[in-house]
């Protein structure tokens, strides 16, 4: 079990947390462009860094040019591992830079206040936080006693290959951080510091995408008839699909949080050869599951509908239904042990206990639980500038520096809580 750590010690590695290093180091990340398939630049910086602090830092190639880089500070013996997981990977890459500062894989530090830039937000900012709470400690003077792991994965982003779109750059939904944890990266305990605004989340939805194949006939438009063409009649399946959404996420709220459900794509013909009818109609759609429902679930559900329009509505005869991701949710009991260390050190460091959400969005955290690492999203990212919490499209990518300052003590007195002080030191 972890330990309160003596609060003299605490303080003492918090004095030591170096600002203009944090910042420098931010923005340093953010003008390595990574987007998600092209990673391989930003492990080998994400490296250095690791190495020059002092940490045992490896790269774990996982293909293509795409690497994790892992980071390990080795305690004395006799503590548990906590392990901090970030992404390398970012949402989008160079070619939003005409959006805006948030969208630009340069760093630029705004008032002295916020640091804008692509992947501040979604999670550059995090891999910082990490890498300064440990140097902190150390340039404190201060040994632990277990271990600590930072973990820059690949491939994080939610994409996945269907169809003609494969490759590397559509590889995402964790196979960084799957290779890292079944490949020595282990640990007792993971921090993952997504961009959740200083909130603690233990709970995550799962994700399951379906593909709905309806099918037609390619027949020239002279010889047509438009109510058996496939792109009409998924205009059935669109109607059912869109009933069925609302009772759908009625059933299965959790905690006040309901699932979501995005009809994400459609796709049908040709539009360069409007004189044919297209042989099928594919409907691409995101069902968000809560933590105790498996893709297998909600797959039955999804074909039942299908089955029940089928025999309604004879053009729909042979319409398929796949899974193309499935990604089951996870949730840890706000007791756990993780939990309650966090929310101490939380409450010591910033005089109020963190608020609790459920995440509707998927992290690499639903991973490391089902392989039986515990983990929670808690990250410093995600509060807007013009007020409020989340992500501003307009605005892009921001984080402010103040917020990471904050959460950076809550997880030096993590770090010293669970992996304990070199001799026992301080503990109580």
């Amino acid at each position: 079990m972890s330990h309160k750590p003596d609060p003299r010690l605490v303080k003492r590695a918090i004095e030591h947390i170096d600002r203009a290093r944090l910042v420098k180091l931010v923005v340093d990340l953010v003008n390595v462009p990574s987007p998600t398939g092209f990673e391989g630049d930003m492990a080998r910086a994400l490296h250095t860094v690791l190495k020059d602090s002092g940490l045992r830092a490896t790269l774990q190639p996982i293909g293509d040019d795409r690497y994790n880089a892992i980071g390990l500070w080795e305690g004395a013996g006799g503590g548990k591992t906590l392990m901090f997981n970030g992404h390398l990977d970012t949402s989008f890459g160079p070619e939003q830079a005409h959006r805006g500062l948030g969208y630009r894989c340069e760093g630029t530090v705004i008032d002295d206040e916020w640091i804008y830039g692509m992947g501040t937000f979604n999670m550059k900012s995090a891999l910082a936080t990490y890498t300064v709470a440990c140097e902190a400690i150390r340039a404190a003077g201060i040994g632990i006693a277990g271990n600590v792991v930072i973990a820059g994965v690949a491939g994080e982003i939610e994409k996945a290959p269907v169809n003609q779109f494969e490759g590397r750059m559509y590889q995402g939904y964790g196979p960084g951080t799957k290779y890292a944890i079944t490949h020595g990266a282990v640990a007792d305990y993971c921090i993952l510091g997504e961009p959740t605004n200083m909130m603690l989340i233990p709970r995550h939805c799962g994700t399951t995408w379906f593909k709905i194949t309806v099918p037609g006939t390619l027949i020239h438009t002279a010889w047509s008839n438009y109510e058996r063409n496939a792109v009409s009649s998924a205009a059935l399946v669109l109607d059912a699909l869109n009933a069925w959404i609302p009772g759908y996420m009625e059933r299965n709220q959790f905690g006040g949080t309901r699932p979501k459900v995005n009809i994400a794509a459609i796709e049908g013909g040709w539009p360069w050869r409007g004189a044919r009818t297209p042989d099928n109609c594919a409907i691409y759609m995101d069902v968000r599951t809560p933590p105790d429902l498996l893709p297998v679930a909600v797959y039955r559900e999804v074909r039942e509908l299908i089955r029940g329009l089928e025999t309604r509505h004879a053009v729909l005869k042979g319409t398929t239904v796949d899974i193309y991701v499935s990604a089951p949710g996870t949730s840890l009991p706000d007791d756990h042990e993780l939990v309650r260390t966090i929310v101490a050190a939380h409450s010591d460091q910033l005089g109020q206990p963190p608020k609790f959400g459920n995440e509707i969005w998927y992290s690499d955290a639903a991973h490391m639980n089902r392989y039986g690492i515990p983990t929670v999203n808690y990250g410093s990212a995600g509060r807007i500038r013009t007020g409020g919490g989340g992500f501003d499209t307009h605005q892009g990518e921001a984080v402010h520096i103040g917020d990471m300052l904050d959460i950076i003590k809550v997880y030096i007195q993590c770090i010293l809580g669970i992996c304990g002080v070199a001799g026992g030191e301080g503990q109580s």
